[in-house]
């Protein structure tokens, strides 16, 4: 008994222990950096934005694939295009380059749609909605951001 006890409560702390060290590695990652972008809105305006990013969090697309849950990292993105939301499914669909040149078609909802980008335009500070995006292209981590 207590050596079956012994062996079950040094699983439970390697185990935890792993845990632990996958999420450090996963908590080092920087997705709170911000990027050189152009963004074209529901008008066909162009952008030229510097300092770019989320307004509050990480920088992380929130997506749907399929029946998935997807997180994509801006990190990782070279362009997104998105196309009208679609009433019936509560969904915009969208298509994804990452920077590796594969594109990867989801969808997203209202709440993502909703989520306020900002960046620096030589004119001032820009401020948009996702869902009043049709294409952003990200160029890499802004070499003015700090």
């Amino acid at each position: 008994m207590r050596r079956t006890l012994g062996w079950l409560l040094l699983s439970l702390l390697c185990t935890w222990g792993f845990a632990r060290t996958a999420g450090a590695e996963v908590e080092a990652t920087d997705d709170l950096t911000l990027y050189d972008a152009r963004v074209t809105d529901t008008q066909g305006v162009t952008t030229d934005l510097r300092e770019f990013g989320y307004a509050t969090g990480v920088n992380v697309l929130m997506a749907y694939r399929g029946d998935a849950d997807v997180e994509i990292p801006y990190r990782l993105i070279r362009r997104i295009e998105i196309s009208a939301y679609v009433p019936q499914n509560r969904r915009a669909p969208a298509s994804v380059t990452l920077r590796s040149g594969k594109t990867i078609a989801i969808e997203l909802d209202n709440i993502e749609e909703g989520r306020l980008l900002r960046g620096a335009a030589e004119f001032g500070e820009f401020r948009i909605r996702l869902g009043k995006v049709r294409r952003l292209e990200l160029f890499g981590a802004s070499t003015t951001a700090p």
